[in-house]
């Protein structure tokens, strides 16, 4: 199936590269990569005819990564401009509450998605290798392996920095030696794209997550998790997730590192349709709830919504 590339211009000016495939009339799912990664990262995801026939898939590389604009300077990473970056993606597909996968530092953008546009402006989350869910609880969550990392990944020596993309990629995954070169060329590529300041931004920015912790508790959750990750104590972060949402599904990879959606492909894709299937409803209501969550009424109410057009079952 064939992928549709778009590069849009978020509220600032910043270039976003975005692409889509598959079904446009589908459950849509906009996939958010990791740390000094790439879109790329979900190709096992985009390739994937399960996936594409029976989901509309979104991917975009964050701002300051791959072939997105990359300012340098931390007010362009902050709060609002992550969230209005998913805006203008999901505005240029004609996206109406998708389903967010983050991998990594991805999983903590629903942070920003919720604190601005509210937590009915997303259908689901689904955390995937280690995922980050707020920057302010990463510390919880950070594996003892993966700390001496980061200050040679966010190194202003270029050799300090060149030299740890190797270590840094091998860390994603439990067996360096099983990643094809050219998929760990491509990871590596990736890495080398993005100049090292602004690792150090994206891990350093304010994140508040206040609204996120009081709001998201309704947002169904699936939990993909490799049990070799080495960038995170995935059990502190299944616990921290279990206490701040309700409705959180947990699948455990033996075996697995950072990156499930990598070394075990064909698992995670059957992961994520069942969980985007047991919660997708058969009608779908195109609001702009971006723009209400915005505005200074509350957002839609889509429980009324759904009762009021004679839809069946809870949307919670």
């Amino acid at each position: 199936m064939s992928v549709n590339i778009k590069y849009v211009t978020s509220p600032d000016g910043t270039a976003i590269c975005a692409e889509e495939t598959g079904d446009r009339s589908a459950p849509a799912v906009v996939f958010i990569h990791g740390l000094a990664c790439t879109a790329a990262g979900f190709d096992n995801q985009f390739n994937d005819p399960q996936l594409s026939s029976n989901l509309h898939l979104v991917r975009y590389e964050m701002r300051g990564h791959g072939r997105s604009d990359k300012p340098e300077d931390m007010k362009s990473y902050s709060a609002i401009r992550h969230a209005e970056d998913f805006r203008t993606v999901c505005e240029a597909f004609r996206l109406d509450r998708p389903f967010v996968l983050g991998w990594s530092l991805g999983g903590c953008i629903p942070v920003d998605i919720v604190h601005y546009f509210g937590p009915k402006s997303i259908s689901g989350v689904i955390y995937i290798g280690g995922a980050l869910l707020s920057l302010n609880l990463s510390a919880q969550c950070r594996h003892p392996l993966f700390k001496p990392l980061v200050p040679l990944i966010c190194s202003s020596d270029a050799q300090v920095a060149a030299k740890s993309a190797v270590p840094f990629v091998d860390s994603c995954v439990a067996d360096p030696a099983a990643l094809s070169y050219s998929t760990k060329l491509s990871l590596v590529g990736g890495f080398g794209l993005q100049p090292p300041i602004i690792r150090y931004f994206s891990l350093n920015r304010e994140q508040d997550d206040s609204r996120w912790r009081e709001q998201a508790r309704h947002i169904p959750v699936v939990i993909i998790q490799g049990t070799e990750d080495t960038h995170c104590m995935y059990e502190v972060m299944i616990g921290l997730a279990k206490s701040i949402y309700d409705q959180v599904e947990v699948h455990l990879m033996h075996g697995v590192g950072h990156s499930p959606h990598i070394e075990r492909p064909q698992d995670a894709n059957r992961h994520i349709l069942a969980f985007v299937r047991s919660i997708s409803q058969p009608r779908y209501f195109r609001v702009d709830v971006f723009k209400q969550a915005a505005s200074p009424r509350t957002t839609p109410d889509f429980r009324q919504q759904h009762e009021d057009m004679g839809g069946g079952g809870p949307l919670d």
